[in-house]
């Protein structure tokens, strides 16, 4: 507990104190003190209109104000004597309450008026909290509470430090999540509200897309602990599938992050200084990994996937969860990292790939052919393109057979043109080595290597 936070007059209207627990930092509990001054002000000076609902023993105190409403759900009487124990409760807030204070030890379910801008939410208080109309902010104070946004246009600033779910399923809303403190925040994205989430201090934050989600999603990771990005694949009652289309721009920062795009494509993806597994989705995706040890998966489409820190490996071509084959189709991926970096090559047209020149990097491309998924699938991985553009005494290309077919070379020659040698594979892969000669090109056909001499 990080300390309490009090209001004048908060449960009688007169001086008198409501205490409400908070386990927000100190400097987020200096800001809403500041504002609650301000609150308590109104309130004692008559202002305000005043109402405090003992939920606990069902009888409230109320007095008329001229500007704004306050309504406090506690468990506290007009003398200041609380009632003890913890129960379950539920209230409907007001019309036209603009603050809410809750405190009252226990389980409460709360919907709220849509004239609430600001709404507290104390520690003791496990909160199921509603809310379909209007702009405001909302602070959960510790505890596990439920917060639930809907409505169309409705704008939610969430600011959590407990262990907190929170669901945006409205329309046209803009909505923000901030973790902060010691936080375990788990959101949830769907109908076509765009969020932004980010997460602070020692937070630990997960962000799930809900079926047929429209929205994007914004999130930023300044915690200390890694964070989680699902974009969900979902099968409807007639066995088809849907998808969350959102876009998704997410930065890892130094403790990485795990992080998928949505299905729609141009997702930008960044998993910052720490480790980090990133998944492309739709067309156009950007992946960028700068940790110790990084897996940069790519969607379908043209993706860019760049590598660098220390350890990469990159999955390009395969299958995804839930959607079956990709190929991917005039991307790039280009590793920087100082360690090993692995290329896992699928079903791929005309990409690009380049190799790390760091001192102490290798590069290693594995070219799959037919092969089973872990399902039982075959899956035949044949006949696509690829260019590297720096290959060199660093670099192996590694012909892998899975399954009972094998990859050899056909061919060795000559680019059209000059400039670069093609090698043609059994399966009518076509790899382009810029910048080499067939010279400097070395098969070893029992191990399935081709090396730079």
């Amino acid at each position: 507990m990080s300390g309490n936070l009090t209001i004048n007059g908060g449960y009688n209207g007169q001086p008198g104190v409501l205490s409400v627990p908070s386990a927000f930092p100190s400097t987020i509990n200096n800001l809403l003190q500041t504002y609650l001054n301000g609150v308590g002000s109104a309130i004692t000076s008559g202002t305000e209109a005043f109402l405090n609902y003992n939920i606990a023993a069902g009888t409230s105190v109320s007095a008329s104000g001229t500007t704004g409403s306050y309504e406090a759900i506690s468990n506290t009487d007009s003398t200041g004597a609380s009632t003890s124990g913890s129960g379950s409760y539920a209230a409907t807030v007001n019309a036209g309450v603009t603050d809410l204070v809750v405190q009252a030890p226990g389980d409460l379910t709360v919907t709220a008026a849509d004239s609430t801008t600001f709404a507290l939410l104390g520690a003791q208080s496990n909160v199921n909290y509603s809310v379909s109309g209007g702009s405001g902010s909302i602070f959960a104070a510790g505890g596990n509470d439920s917060i639930y946004v809907g409505g169309d246009s409705v704008n939610q600033a969430v600011t959590s430090s407990g262990n907190d779910t929170v669901t945006f399923n409205g329309t046209n809303g803009l909505e923000s999540v901030t973790a902060v403190g010691q936080a375990t925040t788990n959101v949830y994205v769907g109908g076509s509200d765009n969020a932004t989430v980010s997460a602070k201090g020692n937070s630990q934050v997960e962000v799930h897309f809900l079926n047929n989600a429209g929205g994007s999603l914004d999130f930023i990771n300044n915690s200390s602990q890694a964070a989680t990005i699902f974009s969900g694949v979902y099968t409807t009652g007639g066995g088809t599938l849907s998808y969350a289309q959102g876009a998704v721009t997410a930065f890892g920062g130094s403790a990485g992050i795990f992080a998928v795009g949505g299905r729609g494509g141009f997702n930008s993806l960044n998993g910052g200084s720490g480790s980090s597994t990133l998944v492309g989705a739709g067309d156009g995706d950007t992946l960028v990994s700068g940790g110790a040890q990084n897996y940069l998966f790519g969607g379908a489409g043209t993706e860019t996937l760049l590598g660098g820190g220390t350890n990469n490996s990159f999955a390009i071509g395969f299958q995804e969860p839930g959607i079956g084959a990709v190929t991917a189709t005039g991307g790039l991926a280009s590793a920087g990292g100082s360690g090993a970096q692995t290329f896992l090559l699928g079903n791929v047209v005309s990409t690009t790939l380049t190799g790390s020149t760091v001192t102490g990097a290798q590069n290693a491309y594995d070219v799959l052919g037919t092969f089973t998924t872990l399902g039982g699938q075959g899956e035949t991985v044949s006949g696509g393109s690829f260019t590297i553009t720096d290959f060199g005494g660093n670099s192996t290309i590694n012909l892998l057979s899975p399954g009972a077919s094998g990859l050899s070379v056909e061919t060795v020659g000559s680019a059209i043109g000059g400039g670069a040698t093609q090698i043609l594979l059994t399966d009518g892969t076509v790899i382009t080595l810029n910048g080499v000669s067939t010279s400097q090109v070395s098969v070893n056909a029992s191990a399935g290597t081709i090396t730079y001499i």
